[in-house]
């Protein structure tokens, strides 16, 4: 029960954070308007830099919360984390790059295991 509270947790905390920060940018102007393609490399690189420290503090809380599971807990959150990367290159291939998702994909395992 306390894994798949950590991997919830995990996930929440991630994707807010990750979700607030792109809805400022968006409506500051600094992000293309809700709905449109984003192809610019530089903002892409700071979305991976901003989504990287995020997936970083939820894997952290991941940690905390699971405790002696820690590990079981990361490589589930990297494992589903990868997919759900590459589920969005899939899915939205006409809203950005594909590098933009597989680099999310290839970095999503490392990322949870570095604090796990």
């Amino acid at each position: 029960m306390r894994t798949a509270l950590a991997v919830i947790v995990a996930f929440i905390v991630t994707g807010l954070l990750s979700s607030g920060v792109d809805h400022v940018l968006h409506v500051t102007g600094i992000y293309p308007p809700y709905g449109e393609p984003m192809f610019e490399t530089n903002l892409l690189l700071l979305a991976s830099a901003y989504r990287i420290i995020f997936q970083i503090l939820g894997a952290y809380i991941m940690a905390v919360i699971a405790k002696d599971n820690a590990m079981k807990a990361g490589w589930i959150v990297g494992i589903l984390g990868t997919i759900l990367w590459l589920s969005g290159a899939f899915f939205m291939k006409d809203k950005g790059p594909m590098w933009y998702s597989i680099v999310g994909a290839i970095l999503s395992i490392p990322t949870v295991l570095l604090v796990s």
